[in-house]
């Protein structure tokens, strides 16, 4: 019997993380041998507790990102002697610095076959310094020496093809995500924030980070009418700033930043729409669960993953640079462009024939990425029976 392992640089909270536990949880209620390796302990995600966790180390992963790519030697090392001692015959990673130790623990020896998912857009690190440069070179020289490597998007993977054409096996498998705990989740009772009837509520959720580019989001708002509110789910090192933002252009009362939250579903199913802002994506898991919260969402049109869930019909290596597009199943628009974004926002308050369409379609198309689904290529891939 084939024994397999997940690798992850931890549980905390993001969005490869979730996804992480989503397919752990559905290995293990379908009794199969699986375990999870994390290079730090840093949990904010939950696991089923019969689930076999090892910590490679007690660190919490804070660290520089200099110094956290200065330890992949010592960590390809500790996972080579890990996987050597317990017989694992796969190890599929996730996430980079993840993936970058599970192919240097081969070149010291171990006889495992290595998987890597690729969670983010590679040819963004073109634009990061010398952070950007050191994972361009370890991509180009790791990333071709993996048996396996699976990517998120097809746009993902035209992507990171562009930058080195790799010749080992690809294959692209979306996102799975848990619809019906997320429908039963929605239900519970938001007890730290009251929506108002007499207003209305943007909604965005993910790590308050520069990519995420949610200062297009509170700029927008400026222009809106006042009963129109957003609510922020998550943290990150640019709060400060945002909270800032908001407080310059007369918003603070209108914005509100609710933190990391355990449970974003009971949110989303109270707000009126849900925002992507992203500059770059890998597949937005928080589209899928707006979309599953029966919520219309506007996006932008960012590499990757956007186009191919609202627009598929479309030509999905597409992007726009002037104006929105009212797609199958969502609004999408062009990165930065704050005017743009008002005008969809606008749009979907003010026609209800339209608002209620994205609504009767969405929780079909979030079903379409459901873990029942994705779950049958990731067991071929890590050949389960």
């Amino acid at each position: 019997m084939i024994k397999n392992a997940f690798l992850i640089n931890s549980l905390t909270s993001g969005g490869a993380e979730k996804i992480v536990v989503t397919l752990l949880n559905k290995l293990i209620e379908e009794n199969i041998d699986i375990e999870l390796i994390c290079l730090e302990n840093n949990n904010f995600y939950e696991v089923q507790k019969n689930l076999k966790v090892t910590y490679l180390s007690n660190v919490d992963g804070n660290h520089g990102g200099i110094k956290k790519l200065l330890l992949i030697p010592y960590f390809a090392y500790k996972l080579k002697k890990y996987v050597t001692d317990n017989n694992i015959d796969i190890v599929q990673s996730h996430l980079y610095r993840a993936n970058y130790i599970n192919v240097f623990s081969q070149l010291l020896g171990s006889k495992h076959k290595s998987q890597i998912v690729n969670h983010g857009i590679a040819s963004r690190y073109k634009t990061k310094g010398i952070l950007g440069k050191i994972n361009l070179f370890l991509i180009k020289n790791l990333y071709s020496k993996a048996d396996k490597i699976i990517l998120i998007s097809q746009a993902m993977k035209k992507d990171l093809n562009e930058l080195h054409n790799f010749k080992n096996e690809q294959l692209v498998i979306n996102n799975p995500y848990d619809i019906n705990h997320i429908l039963d989740l929605k239900k519970e009772t938001v007890s730290d924030f009251y929506f108002t009837k007499d207003k209305r509520y943007l909604i965005t959720m993910g790590r308050l980070i520069s990519l995420k580019r949610y200062q297009d989001v509170i700029r927008s708002l400026s222009f809106l009418h006042n009963d129109i509110e957003l609510v922020m789910l998550g943290d990150g090192n640019l709060k400060g700033e945002l909270i800032d933002l908001a407080k310059s252009l007369h918003l603070e009362n209108r914005v509100h930043f609710l933190g990391n939250i355990l449970n974003p579903f009971k949110y989303l199913s109270k707000a009126d729409i849900f925002i992507l802002s992203s500059e770059t994506e890998g597949f937005p898991n928080s589209l899928i669960e707006a979309l599953a919260c029966n919520l219309p969402v506007i996006s932008t049109d960012c590499i990757s993953g956007p186009r191919e869930i609202l627009a598929p019909a479309t030509n999905i290596y597409r992007q726009l640079s002037d104006d929105i597009e009212i797609a199958e199943y969502g609004i999408l628009y062009p990165v930065g462009k704050v005017e743009q974004l008002t005008k969809a926002i606008n749009i979907l308050l003010e026609n209800d024939d339209l608002k209620n369409n994205f609504i009767n379609k969405s929780l079909d198309r979030a079903k379409n990425f459901s873990i029942e689904k994705i779950i049958i290529d990731y067991k071929k891939v890590l050949e389960i029976d």
